[in-house]
């Protein structure tokens, strides 16, 4: 089956509008990050220890997802694919969407010519999805929500594009002065294994908030958030990392579509 018969449909109606809506107040991130899309895949890539959050992010996110296997999956600020390529080897069939050209470049190409994964990836916003209503099973959303012009849009989007029962996974980071030392100051400034200015503490969002935008959107969160802490480096640049109760700095969560009615 190839994979234009496998992935969902890019809607007709809003295809044109990608572009236009990245407007200025996204393009220094997409500056930012697009930046490292030349490295993104290299060993010793300053993006690399991102793909030390996805064992432990699916290792929680995988109580609630029956299968992987066949299941139609859009990964919402995909970067240069680490998440897309690790669901796509477990079967899934694989959209990733990224404000940043470049980003969607460096995806494609290591998709295509290093692990040969049939991974339908898109440039355009997280606000203005360009896909038909109902068109994912499971919607993946993280390191992104803090980034984003609009957190509501962007839910409403994810909510507009699952299919009824559908499954919204997704992680944050917390707006508290454990999460600017954490996530700020002791990766950027002293450990500096971490980009300077790759987060902004004001984008930050709180448990309380985000759930009332679900309440508002429709979703259902399945259960509490949980923490994700972070205990350092490893000598190989990956980072130590493990659930936890404390929800003070990173924390990640799994909201359900209501069914049909």
């Amino acid at each position: 089956m190839t994979l234009a018969n496998q992935t969902p449909k890019l809607s007709a109606d809003k295809v044109g509008k990608v572009v236009t809506a990245i407007d200025n107040k996204t393009l220094a991130e997409q500056q930012f990050f697009g930046a490292f899309a030349e490295h993104w895949w290299d060993d010793d890539s300053s993006m690399n220890n991102l793909k030390s959050f996805n064992p432990v992010r699916f290792g929680y996110f995988e109580r609630f997802v029956d299968r992987w296997a066949g299941a139609k999956v859009l990964d919402v600020g995909c970067g240069g694919g680490f998440t897309a390529e690790y669901l796509a080897k477990r079967g899934a069939v694989v959209s990733g969407i990224d404000a940043s050209a470049e980003l969607i470049g460096a995806a494609r190409k290591h998709a295509s010519t290093v692990t040969e994964l049939p991974i339908d990836y898109t440039v355009g916003t997280a606000e203005q999805l360009p896909y038909e209503d109902a068109s994912f099973d499971i919607v993946t959303c993280v390191d992104v929500l803090e980034h984003v012009i609009d957190v509501s849009q962007v839910v409403a989007e994810i909510h507009r594009v699952l299919k009824p029962g559908g499954l919204f996974l997704w992680d944050t980071i917390n707006r508290t002065p454990m999460a600017f030392f954490s996530m700020i100051v002791l990766p950027e400034y002293i450990l500096r294994i971490v980009p300077k200015g790759a987060h902004q503490y004001s984008k930050f969002i709180k448990p309380t908030e985000l759930a009332a935008i679900f309440d508002r959107t429709g979703f259902e969160q399945v259960e509490s958030p949980v923490g994700i802490m972070i205990l350092g480096q490893r000598q190989d640049g990956s980072l130590k990392m493990f659930q936890s109760r404390d929800k003070s700095a990173t924390y990640m969560g799994v909201a359900r579509k209501g069914a049909a009615k």
